[in-house]
C-alpha cells in the first residue's frame, strides 16, 4: 500500500476522525477535561498501533529513516553544545547558590513539508500529537531529547558525553528495537527514536519526515 493509501484508509480514516471529534467537543466544554484527554490518549495509541501495523520497510522508507535518526543527532549535539555554553556563560558570574541548566529538543510546531499528506486532517492531527493543542503525550512534555548540567552535588559538575545523550553509552548503539533487524543492523539509531517509537504514541509515519526542531534551553539558580 502506498502512503496515501493507508492514510485514506477506513481504519487510519475513523480513529482519527475519532480523535478530532472527540478533541473539538472537549474544547467546546462537552467533555470533562481529563476524560477527553484520556480518552484521546488511548485513541492515538490505537492510532498508532494501526498505522505500525502497516508500515513495511523498504529502501525508501529505510532512506528516510536514516535522514530523521541523522537529523535527530545534529539537533540533540547542537543542544548539548548550547546548554554547555550557557551554563559556562553563568557560572562565570559566580553567582550564590546551586546551578541547573537544562536544554531540551522537540519537533518543529508547524506540520512537515516534506510529509507526502498534506490535508487539513493531517495538519490537525500534528497540531494534537506535538503538543500544540493541550499535552496528549505526557512523556513528550520534556521533549524528545535532554541534556543538563547541574551544580547540586558538586561545584564543578560531570558533564555527560555526547555519546552517553545520544546512546546511553559510551559505545556507538543502534536503538532498533520493533523494527527489521537485518535492513536496520547497521543504521546507529539513538535512543531519541527508540524513545519516540516504542514509549510514546507517534507512529513510524509521524517521525520519517520530521526535519524541523526547536531547541529550549532553561536556567534554574537557587
Amino acid at each position: 500500500m502506498t502512503i496515501q493509501e493507508i492514510y485514506n484508509s477506513q481504519p487510519v480514516r475513523k480513529v482519527e476522525y475519532m480523535i478530532l471529534d472527540c478533541q473539538r467537543q472537549s474544547e467546546k466544554g462537552m467533555w470533562g477535561m481529563e476524560t477527553g484527554r484520556v480518552t484521546i490518549q488511548n485513541l492515538l495509541s490505537i492510532r498508532k498501533t494501526i498505522l505500525n501495523e502497516m508500515f513495511v520497510m523498504d529502501d525508501y522508507y529505510l532512506q528516510l529513516l536514516k535522514d530523521f535518526n541523522e537529523a535527530m543527532k545534529q539537533q540533540m549535539i547542537e543542544m548539548r553544545k548550547r546548554t554547555i555554553a550557557l551554563y559556562e556563560s553563568v557560572a562565570k558570574a559566580e553567582l550564590p547558590g546551586t546551578i541547573e541548566v537544562e536544554g531540551k529538543c522537540y519537533f518543529g510546531y508547524d506540520y512537515p513539508p516534506l510529509h507526502p499528506i498534506q490535508d487539513e486532517r493531517a495538519k490537525r492531527m500534528w497540531d494534537i500529537l506535538n503538543g500544540t493543542i493541550d499535552d496528549f503525550i505526557p512523556l513528550y512534555h520534556n521533549g524528545f531529547g535532554q541534556f543538563r548540567i547541574d551544580t547540586y552535588h558538586s561545584p564543578v559538575p560531570t558533564i555527560e558525553s555526547e555519546h552517553q545523550m545520544l546512546y546511553l553509552s559510551e559505545e556507538t548503539d543502534n536503538w532498533n528495537e520493533g523494527l527489521d533487524g537485518k535492513l536496520t543492523k547497521d543504521m546507529h539509531l539513538i535512543f531519541a527514536f527508540h524513545d519516540l517509537f516504542e514509549h510514546m504514541e507517534f507512529a513510524i509515519f509521524d517521525l520519517l519526515w520530521v526535519r524541523d526542531f526547536n531547541i529550549e534551553l532553561n536556567v534554574e539558580i537557587s
